[in-house]
């Protein structure tokens, strides 16, 4: 496989290389480093390469596209359901968030600020039933835990130890 890529060179010290959403590859590299160089360093990546293009390919293929009416029914079942799970798991795991809101980011499923606010995406919602719950879980244990450590994981498996089953489900 040939990939073309755009370089993007600046003051930094090593070179990277990413792969975006639309499957664009873009190497950042220092201006010291030479054309020859990056082809190396590209080729020495090329299974990395291959890997991500072709799991951003499978991502972009089962992205769906949602009309009006469907993400105005997502809405309302995240303002039902999410609430009401995020309150049950809230009482087991002895964590409350400060709010919670629904938002319509395609990215990521949930977050939680440092101040403790949690926000779902309404896609949640088009996602299997134990993996909503997973995604509750884990923000809820942000506010424990601000981070992704051991600690962090072990306190999401403290009250799910099938955590990692429900993550693949998402």
């Amino acid at each position: 496989m040939i990939f073309e890529y755009k370089i993007i060179r600046s003051s930094r010290k090593t070179v990277s290389i990413q792969v975006d959403a639309d499957c664009n590859i873009t190497v950042r590299a220092p201006y010291k480093i030479s054309e020859r160089e990056i082809e190396e360093f590209v080729s020495d990546k090329k299974e990395w390469l291959e890997k991500a293009v072709l799991k951003q390919m499978n991502c972009n293929r089962n992205k769906k596209e949602y009309t009006e009416d469907e993400i105005k029914i997502l809405r309302e079942k995240a303002k039902t359901v999410l609430p009401e799970k995020v309150k049950y798991y809230s009482s087991i795991m002895d964590v409350y968030p400060k709010s919670i809101k629904i938002n319509s980011a395609k990215k990521r499923y949930g977050s939680c600020s440092g101040e403790n606010n949690i926000n779902f995406s309404l896609f949640l919602m088009d996602t299997d039933e134990r993996f909503i719950d997973y995604v509750v879980v884990h923000e809820l244990a942000h506010i424990k835990h601000h981070n992704h450590s051991k600690a962090f994981y072990g306190f999401i498996e403290s009250f799910m130890p099938d955590y990692k089953e429900r993550k693949k489900l998402g």
